[in-house]
């Protein structure tokens, strides 16, 4: 295992840049144009962060986040499922965020004044509100032990009258850099990697997070996996193996880190920047390839040695509204806000994240609601409720 500073960077002057919400891969020749004319010109882009997207204010005004850490039964629940990591050969390894990345650098505040050369939890918290902060890692040498954040949530699913309280567990990784998908080769990655290290695509990944889903018996029944801007939801005995130390075994992506299945052997999967119809058809595997699309490669080889941590939902690392990187001359190579920013706000309740992420690559059942629902009135929470009786189905499992 390799420490990031072992890996070529490429520094780049601080100017302004688009959010954070942009494919962290790119297969197209238009993609490059719009690399090169931005590298070339050193063009501005508008000021903005994806915590400023319409509805965000509404939503947290509506579900406040708590103040307090989990209790103890709680944190018991979130160390009894805690995931096991598995990360391919080479990989330069997970992270802690407050001890790691936090402490190794410095916060501006809009105008680009140094807030603080020492960054503390305490000083990030007190500055989590403003969207045009910005802090830069200046990537110094790792702590020997990586921290996984865990924290629990409940939400409700209603299907024919029926109210099924859920409980999500939910651990955040967290890496130093977010690189581009490993599937992303050839001499498009060439270009790219001229103006653009493929490695350190922008600071901070901590939208990699695995989350694990129990019905109101406290059984097991999903597990849900964060994959680029989208997440993946897959149904324990029937899509994933639950394993019986009760731990679910997930693979750390080559360059990208998105979180997928655990195996052994080398596996190419198939990645897009969003979740439109359009890209949904062909995860799905019944539509033809975006413009812009790539495959994220997995090898599990190393497993990964961590402590699990708690924070309160409100803290700093879920909440930061301001960019947690570096702000770059590319588009999408800044910094993303807080690891709670990790999805559209019509789908932010963790049930409607839930069934937007249950399709079953290869069922055709899955594609014609999806065709009939989200495909033909664009909004995402119609096929959340499509797929509703079809999730319920599919967790009635009896070994």
């Amino acid at each position: 295992m390799h420490t990031m500073s072992s890996f070529p960077r490429k520094r780049e002057s601080s100017v302004v840049r688009k959010s954070h919400w942009i494919p962290a891969f790119a297969g197209t020749t238009y993609f490059l144009v719009v690399v090169c004319v931005s590298a070339l010109t050193g063009c501005s882009l508008p000021k903005t962060n994806f915590s400023r997207y319409p509805g965000f204010a509404e939503y947290y005004a509506a579900h406040p986040p708590g103040n307090t850490l989990p209790s103890a039964e709680e944190q018991a629940l979130l160390a009894r499922y805690r995931p096991r990591f598995f990360l391919p050969p080479n990989h330069a390894g997970m992270i802690d965020f407050y001890r790691d990345y936090i402490a190794q650098g410095q916060l501006f505040d809009r105008d680009g004044r140094l807030i603080s050369a020492e960054v503390t939890p305490e000083i990030l918290n007190a500055n989590k509100e403003d969207p045009l902060v910005v802090f830069v890692n200046d990537e110094k040498a790792q702590v020997p032990r990586a921290t996984v954040f865990g924290r629990i949530d409940h939400d409700e699913l209603r299907v024919n009258d029926t109210t099924h309280r859920l409980t999500f567990l939910t651990y955040h990784a967290v890496f130093r850099h977010s690189g581009i998908a490993a599937g992303f080769t050839g001499w498009r990655a060439g270009l790219v990697d001229v103006f653009a290290d493929l490695t350190d695509w922008h600071q901070l990944d901590h939208y990699t997070a695995a989350t694990v889903v129990l019905d109101r018996s406290s059984r097991p029944i999903a597990l849900m996996l964060q994959q680029h801007n989208y997440h993946h939801t897959y149904v324990f005995h029937r899509e994933f193996p639950f394993p019986a130390d009760e731990r679910v075994v997930v693979d750390v992506a080559i360059r990208s880190n998105e979180l997928y299945p655990h195996s052994k052997k080398i596996v190419r999967h198939r990645s897009t920047r969003f979740n439109s119809p359009e890209e949904m058809r062909y995860l799905m595997g019944f539509g033809n390839k975006p413009r812009i699309a790539a495959e994220d490669v997995t090898e599990g080889r190393d497993e990964v040695d961590y402590q699990i941590a708690f924070l309160p939902p409100n803290d700093a690392f879920y909440t930061f509204k301001g960019f947690l990187g570096e702000r770059r001359r590319l588009p999408g190579r800044d910094g993303p806000p807080g690891a709670d920013f990790n999805t559209l706000p019509e789908t932010k309740a963790h049930a409607s994240q839930l069934l937007m992420g249950f399709w079953r690559e290869g069922n055709r059942e899955d594609f014609e609601r999806l065709n009939d629902t989200y495909g033909k009135s664009g909004k995402q929470t119609d096929f959340v409720r499509a797929q509703a009786s079809a999730f319920i189905r599919a967790i009635d499992y009896n070994p």
